[in-house]
């Protein structure tokens, strides 16, 4: 973690949403022994690159697919979260933050919603971030086709669920997982909840 610390330092980042999930992450990588093996993993809202810098300097075999408009969500557009100078520059931050992986990374510049029609795998993921639109509908839409990509013994984290921006409670992030989670009762396993919902995939339904 303080190697991580020191070496963030370096990146070009407006703002760290991140640095107070790495205690979870790490126990995470470390309980499932993913350091180790060759993680296919899938990142839906990306920004800056700095969980995705994270992900490829903490996991050293893993393939890290990047799905993101470069553009801004409902928060950053408003003004909210970010301003104009700031939304202007997070692709090329994110860029440049991630060149020395180039290798280890696929950029995918879009919606997520375009990027699941193009992309039908079934269990292929083994790791899966979802921080890309907070509205509810977006995030149901993510959840669901995240979770038909992610391998059964797989890692799926969702950020933000007791992020509040929408007036009504029913637009923001906790209600769709809420809805995600009622729909897969039985197919996963909750391994860590704070900010962050983590769970772990226990079966898939098209192969029972």
């Amino acid at each position: 973690m303080l190697a991580f610390e020191k070496t963030k330092l370096n990146l070009k980042l407006s703002n760290d949403w991140f640095s107070n999930s790495i205690p979870y992450w790490l126990s995470v990588f470390d309980e499932y022994r993913l350091r180790s093996v060759n993680v296919k993993a899938l990142e839906i809202g990306c920004w800056e690159g700095l969980y995705s810098y994270f992900i490829l300097s903490e996991l050293p075999k893993a393939q890290l697919t990047c799905v993101d408009t470069w553009k801004g969500a409902d928060e950053h557009l408003d003004g909210t979260e970010s301003s104009k100078i700031v939304l202007s520059k997070i692709e090329q931050n994110f860029d440049n933050n991630l060149s020395q992986f180039s290798s280890r990374l696929t950029k995918y510049k879009g919606i997520s919603l375009s990027f699941f029609s193009k992309n039908n795998f079934r269990c292929h993921y083994d790791f899966i971030y979802i921080d890309g639109s907070h509205h509810t509908d977006d995030v149901l839409l993510d959840a669901i086709k995240s979770f038909a990509m992610l391998k059964v013994g797989g890692i799926m984290v969702f950020d933000d669920y007791f992020w509040r921006h929408y007036s009504r409670v029913i637009d923001n992030p906790a209600a769709a997982i809420n809805l995600f989670l009622i729909a897969k009762k039985g197919q996963y396993k909750i391994i860590r909840f704070y900010y962050q919902l983590i769970i772990l995939k226990t079966i898939d339904r098209y192969s029972q």
